[in-house]
């Protein structure tokens, strides 16, 4: 990355040294930011994300005091919070994190303005890389190009067996996870999880490269900002500096305090992109709304299946108990046929009950037409949908 232009040179105090201080930002303000932006300075943004991007849309962090997840792991009566996250104890009680698992399980939730603006900077270039602690894949759920994106822990996106290291289907777990089962491996038996990094795990191989670049140096002229509830990264080497606390040469850091839509939803209205960020959260939300209508009646349907091919096993199990009873009963028929029973009128009954399991299967069949024709519109339409990340307004207008 080139360095950036220094704007606004002025003196400045600064440690051990008397040369006037440098300013690459005008001041700690989001506003700077934007001004640096929209000035032609910024080409390659990196984008450094946590829990907190989520909350909005939902999903809990983990540590906040008394609304945390690890809080609310209390009910699963762990030796401790983080051993839900633990290869070792997973391999002895896999339970509680599938319970959690069906609580986070993408799906359930939608991106929010925070995560769309990842393929708004896509989009015009600006973007180098988005690098996230989350497993929730809302960043995928954007449209965002996977190459562009580092899931440092891993994500809900690929499953595989941690035996025999085999990738598995994923809507083969995803079908266990939302039934509340465990799901094990088809070749070897063994505990299927997704590929989430545990603790006592490495993480993972795309992560895993960036080892060359960690142990570089980031030029001292990249200028910084923290869009969080407090301040934060102080008191690190080389840590943010909001208030010229450390006497750097260079004034690079910028601070929004508040939530992470609030903050993003203002540096999109200073660059000029408020428009543009809004439409492609409304887009992305008529495409959500879609894919969730489409998985419940896919579901729905092979629900209607099982049931079905249950009823069918039941049926052939009572018609071989039946011809059971009568090889070894013709004894007691005629028996009761001179004692005077009515067996007609039983024969009559059964096959009134007969009849109605007809009409009841055929009700069902129907229903099931109708299922099959909802999903294959839902699709269509889906398809028809489908928003890219350089979809802009008129166009979601038109696919809705």
């Amino acid at each position: 990355m080139a360095a950036p232009r220094v704007v606004n040179a002025r003196p400045g105090r600064t440690k051990g040294d008397s040369k006037p201080r440098e300013y690459i930002l005008k001041d700690s303000t989001i506003e700077s930011v934007a001004e640096f932006i929209n000035n032609g300075s910024a080409k390659n943004i990196i984008v450094m994300s946590g829990a907190g991007i989520s909350t909005a849309a939902g999903i809990k962090d983990f540590r906040s005091p008394g609304t945390g997840l690890y809080d609310d792991l209390e009910r699963f009566n762990l030796p401790y919070p983080e051993a839900v996250f633990d290869i070792n104890f997973f391999k002895e009680k896999p339970d509680p994190f599938y319970r959690l698992a069906k609580e986070l399980l993408p799906g359930r939730y939608r991106p929010t303005f925070t995560h769309y603006l990842l393929p708004l900077l896509a989009k015009k270039g600006l973007l180098l890389r988005s690098y996230t602690q989350n497993i929730d894949m809302l960043e995928r759920l954007t449209g965002l190009d996977e190459d562009l994106l580092v899931e440092a822990h891993g994500s809900f996106a690929t499953s595989e067996c941690i035996e025999c290291n085999e990738l598995c289907d994923n809507a083969f777990v995803r079908k266990h996870i939302l039934k509340g089962a465990i799901p094990y491996c088809k070749s070897c038996k063994g505990l299927v999880k997704p590929t989430i990094t545990f603790f006592g795990e490495n993480l993972p191989d795309r992560f895993g490269d960036l080892a060359l670049v960690l142990i570089t140096r980031v030029s001292a002229t990249c200028p910084r900002i923290l869009i969080n509830r407090e301040k934060a990264g102080e008191d690190i080497h080389n840590g943010f500096d909001f208030d010229d606390k450390w006497k750097y040469s260079i004034q690079r850091d910028a601070l929004f305090l508040g939530n992470c839509d609030d903050g993003v939803r203002r540096l999109a209205q200073l660059c000029g992109w408020e428009g543009e960020l809004q439409s492609m959260f409304e887009a992305g939300n008529i495409e959500m709304g879609l894919a969730e209508e489409l998985e419940a009646l896919t579901l729905a349907k092979e629900e209607e299946e099982e049931r079905k091919e249950m009823e069918e096993r039941a049926k052939a199990e009572k018609v071989d108990k039946d011809a059971s009873h009568v090889k070894h009963g013709g004894e007691n028929i005629l028996k009761d046929t001179h004692e005077g029973h009515h067996v007609p009128k039983e024969n009559e009954n059964e096959k009134k009950e007969e009849e109605a399991k007809v009409a009841a299967a055929g009700v069902a069949g129907a229903a099931m037409a109708a299922s099959s024709e909802d999903i294959d519109a839902l699709s269509e339409r889906l398809l028809a949908t489908s928003i890219s990340p350089s979809s802009d307004k008129d166009s979601s207008n038109k696919t809705s």
